[in-house]
C-alpha cells in the first residue's frame, strides 16, 4: 500500500487511527513525493530524524519518480487539471501508485476519484 501525505500527517498528529492504520499494514511505500511534502511539516532536524528513523524501522519503500511515472503523471494533469482541480502532486502520486500496482490509501479520495484504474483505500480521520 502506498500512503498519501495526509495520512503520515495524521499519523504525526497523533491520529491514533492512522498510527494503527500504518503498523497494520504489511507492505508499506511512498512516493517521492510524498516524502518531499512531509519534510517541510518538520519543524526542525530533529523531526526530521525522527521522520526518517520511522521510514527505516517500518520499512517503508519509497519509490521514485522515473520517466514513465512523469509522463503519466503529466497527463493526468492534461487530463484533469481544469475539470477536477489535478494538482502535480497527487497527479505524481496518482501515477506512482498506477505503476507500481499498488493501493492508494488517502483520505483525499476526492483528488484522485476521476483515475480510471487507481485503487483508492479512503481513511477517515477519528471523529
Amino acid at each position: 500500500m502506498i500512503f498519501d501525505t495526509n495520512i503520515l500527517i495524521y499519523a504525526d498528529r497523533g491520529v491514533l487511527s492512522a498510527k494503527e492504520l500504518i503498523m497494520n499494514t504489511q507492505q508499506r511505500s511512498i512516493s517521492a513525493v510524498t516524502y518531499m511534502e512531509y519534510v517541510p511539516f518538520c519543524r526542525n532536524k530533529h523531526e526530521l530524524f525522527v521522520f526518517e528513523k520511522m521510514l527505516k524501522a517500518l520499512q517503508f519503500t519509497i519509490h521514485e519518480i522515473d520517466h514513465a511515472i512523469s509522463y503519466h503523471a503529466r497527463q493526468l494533469v492534461r487530463q484533469f487539471a481544469l475539470s477536477h482541480s489535478m494538482e502535480m502532486g497527487d497527479a505524481l502520486i496518482a501515477a506512482t501508485a498506477l505503476a507500481h500496482k499498488e493501493l492508494l490509501c488517502t483520505s483525499n479520495s476526492k483528488h484522485f476519484g476521476q483515475i480510471n484504474g487507481l485503487i483508492i483505500d479512503q481513511y477517515l480521520p477519528d471523529a
